[in-house]
């Protein structure tokens, strides 16, 4: 608990305590704990709170991920996480997800297209699936249909 304790520091306006020792790439604390290196806020959860059952997520009411403030934390499933996610704001979509390979301006023009859909996706460089998907608007909900881009 000490060694744990020595690694974050209280924020006092928010709350938090933030973790200052060393940090994932997406801003997680990291804890070593029994020669393994576990997420610090599930570490935190587990010596205040109480053991995260398996499959569980430990989730941020403040969606900070530096914090480890036991109050701040609440357990989930995956979907609850995602529901939170989405709650919060935090939905990387359309053009702004990393992976996009397509425009909004782009999915409107592939949904008004009327030529075969291997056509389409041979235009667009995208496989046949995503061409059906978009078309079902099973993907690329957030867009309007009569919405001009």
């Amino acid at each position: 608990m000490r060694r744990f304790e020595d690694k974050y520091m209280p924020e006092p306006n928010s709350g938090c305590w933030l973790w200052i020792a060393c940090l994932t790439p997406k801003g997680y604390g990291a804890f070593r704990l029994n020669e393994k290196m576990r997420l610090a806020h599930r570490v935190s959860y587990e010596l205040h709170i109480g053991p995260i059952s398996h499959g569980l997520h430990c989730l941020h009411k403040c969606d900070n991920p530096a914090c480890v403030n036991p109050a701040h934390l609440f357990l989930g499933t995956n979907a609850d996480n995602m529901r939170d996610r989405d709650a919060k704001g935090r939905v990387c979509r359309g053009e702004d997800h990393a992976d996009a390979k397509l425009t909004e301006k782009q999915v409107l023009a592939i949904r008004a297209d009327n030529r075969p859909q291997r056509m389409i996706a041979e235009g667009y460089s995208i496989s046949l699936t995503a061409v059906n998907q978009i078309k079902k608007r099973k993907t690329w909900q957030h867009i309007n249909h009569g919405e001009n881009l």
